[in-house]
């Protein structure tokens, strides 16, 4: 039994900050989707909210905005070339031509 316990943290491990991030990155994503479909729907459709409405749906959208700057991970990056890699890959060229 021990071993099936240790077993999982390990996998827990593994898989729980995939896990979260997945969940992380689909609300951010969902957020966004419904946000601007509701300032669409409320400029083009309804034409008549409340100034109030407005703010609202301003605050709410600034305050996810910080919590993407504020998670790191949520973004997708791409692995920026180090400088000795940066000279490899021009010395390589300049040998071609």
């Amino acid at each position: 039994m021990e071993n099936f316990n240790s077993e999982f943290k390990i996998q827990q491990k593994l898989i729980k900050p995939k896990l979260v991030l997945i969940i992380k990155r689909f609300y951010v994503l969902a957020f966004n989707i419904y946000a601007w479909f509701w300032l669409f729907r409320e400029i083009f459709i309804r034409e008549s909210t409340n100034f109030e409405d407005y703010l609202l749906w301003f605050f709410t959208t600034i305050g996810m905005y910080y919590f993407v700057l504020d998670s790191d991970d949520i973004l997708f990056k791409i692995p920026k070339k180090s400088a000795e890699e940066n000279k490899k890959s021009s010395t390589k060229s300049e040998n071609k031509v």
